[in-house]
């Protein structure tokens, strides 16, 4: 049966967005988390490997415009996150810190940190704040921390927002404890707002409201946790993250996407910095039938092909988001099995549509 990892494909992309999953250590262990990260982990990018990544990259002319550094807790890198933030930015990249603010336990602390990230040349922070993140950091960080961001020049300023339908830590809260309106990005049926302007500031200030998702451990959440979309049909959509939008894992793998944990994925998975080139897996790895197909018609198209052939049930009856799907399709092994030895049949008939 012919192999899904490479096949004669013309149209190449541009990675507009890297995620650096700097690290898979963190000051929390949330019940939601999608990389799984804890105290207990140590894995970690270097500094030298997140400069050789980019760097190849650029060589195989794709420059990232925005790197975004995340984890796990991307602060814990310490002195190797500010140094590669300062050397992205001397580069003319923009950058992106995600992260919990667990350092910012007094407005004293947070000014000291967003002083270096701001001396360090940070384009933009998004501070992660919900019911899960609580259970293990004071949610008086993150408000600290977001008073210390204000008037200080970045291009965005972002506390994101994970809720479901139990949640206590909402949009309307975070509002209420701060005393001040944020735009909200996303409304109630998952839509981007586009009226939201910059502050006096020049600063685009948000509230990103994202919606549990059961990925990575939050495969445990309860069922009644999650708001479901009102058609399943809904989630039949192309991927628009995987390839454009990649990622490095912190065991300095080159992934797909930073959507879901894909570390060691047999489909999402392109191979190590340490042995092989940046630009060549990137290349490589995008012309995998898997990842066409994905781009082109998305997860939901995946796991309705594999429902068509499997003898057995191998999918949730429902789901709350494309990510979900795609976990799910690329991670159970008959689906894997199904999708190695079929899709290069299947995925011609539908190429051209």
């Amino acid at each position: 049966m012919a192999s899904t990892e490479i096949v004669e494909y013309t149209v190449m992309s541009k990675i507009s967005q890297l995620t650096l999953l700097t690290t898979n250590r963190c000051t929390a262990a949330c019940g939601h988390c999608s990389m799984h990260s804890s105290p207990q982990r140590r894995g970690k990018l270097s500094l030298s490997m997140i400069t050789k990544a980019i760097e190849q990259l650029m060589l195989g002319d794709n420059q990232p415009k925005v790197v975004v550094f995340a984890g796990g807790e991307p602060t814990l890198l310490r002195n190797d996150l500010f140094d590669a933030i300062a050397w992205c930015h001397e580069k003319g990249i923009k950058t992106r810190i995600v992260t919990n603010a667990s350092w910012a336990t007094t407005r004293h602390k947070a000014n000291e940190m967003i002083d270096t990230l701001r001396e360090c040349g940070l384009s933009e922070v998004n501070y992660s704040l919900d019911d899960y993140h609580a259970r293990d950091i004071n949610y008086q960080n993150v408000f600290n921390a977001w008073q210390a961001s204000k008037n200080r020049g970045f291009e965005s300023v972002v506390i994101a927002n994970c809720y479901g339908t139990r949640s206590t830590i909402t949009s309307d809260f975070i509002q209420q404890q701060l005393n001040e309106v944020i735009p909200v990005y996303w409304d109630e049926h998952g839509v981007p707002q586009h009226t939201m302007s910059r502050a006096a500031d020049g600063t685009w200030y948000l509230l990103s409201n994202a919606r549990l998702q059961r990925l990575g451990r939050g495969q445990a959440l309860a069922e009644e946790e999650i708001i479901y979309p009102d058609k399943q049909s809904s989630l039949n959509l192309k991927c628009p993250w995987a390839v454009t939008s990649a990622a490095m894992s912190p065991g300095g793998h080159l992934l797909a996407c930073c959507g879901i944990h894909a570390h060691g994925n047999e489909f999402l998975d392109f191979g190590d910095i340490h042995t092989h080139d940046a630009a060549e897996l990137f290349a490589q790895g995008e012309q995998r039938l898997v990842i066409q197909a994905i781009r082109k018609f998305g997860p939901w198209f995946l796991m309705k092909l594999v429902e068509n052939i499997a003898t057995q049930k191998l999918f949730k009856p429902r789901y709350a988001s494309v990510c979900e799907i795609c976990e799910d399709v690329v991670n159970i092994a008959e689906s894997r099995r199904i999708l190695r030895e079929h899709l290069p049949e299947i995925y011609p008939l539908y190429e051209n549509i």
